[in-house]
């Protein structure tokens, strides 16, 4: 399968490989990975078979790249540049909106559901996934948590467990709720209200003594 490529560029709105990207998602969103044809794709993309192979030379790969695509956006909000000159509460209030904002989003359940359901008769397609979203979020944020307390903002040893008790605080059970349809979206002022809460708790820990 090939790999989620993150640096790739995305193409270019109403180009032949953004319509391509466009139908694959609402197939596959639609019917999953295994019960989704090339064909399908090909005919709601209106091209022909040819055009989605000369793109996209498998229909892993065409996955791959919209799930990438979909990450994608989740990391461009988390990167340097964009951190770089707010003060820690305000950079972990923003990357608290964008990461919960984008978790319970419909889409991410959807491409959510789809990766759980279709993963026990296509495992690369779990360890893809994984690395593409989750693990590449988590090393973002632990990225940014080392360089902060390397200027002495705050005080963390184990960026990576300092990113795991963040997303903890701040996810609680709100996926598996969404994910299971126990709950509406949050709104705006619920999501707020939730990152307040978990970047508070996390400040105090970590505090710098």
């Amino acid at each position: 399968m090939a790999v989620f490529d993150l640096e790739a560029q995305e193409p270019e709105r109403g180009s032949k490989p953004a319509q391509i990207l466009a139908a694959a998602r609402s197939e596959f969103l639609r019917h999953g990975f295994a019960a989704t044809s090339m064909d399908a794709i090909a005919r709601s993309a209106t091209v022909s078979k040819a055009t989605v192979y000369a793109h996209f030379g498998s229909k892993e790969e065409l996955f791959s790249a919209m799930v990438a695509t979909n990450c994608r956006r989740m990391a461009e909000s988390l990167a340097e540049e964009t951190l770089e000159g707010l003060e820690p509460r305000e950079a972990l209030r923003q990357i608290g909106r964008q990461f919960l904002t984008f978790l319970l989003s419909p889409d991410t359940l959807a491409i959510y559901r789809v990766v759980v359901s279709e993963t026990p008769r296509f495992p690369d397609l779990g360890r893809r996934f994984f690395a593409a979203g989750p693990q590449n979020t988590r090393g973002r944020i632990a990225r940014y948590l080392e360089r902060i307390s390397g200027r002495g903002l705050i005080r963390v040893d184990d960026p990576a467990r300092a990113t795991e008790m963040f997303l903890s605080m701040l996810v609680g059970q709100r996926h598996l709720r969404r994910v299971l349809g126990l709950d509406p979206a949050p709104s705006v002022a619920e999501t707020d209200e939730a990152v307040d809460r978990a970047v508070e708790a996390f400040l105090r820990v970590y505090a710098p003594q």
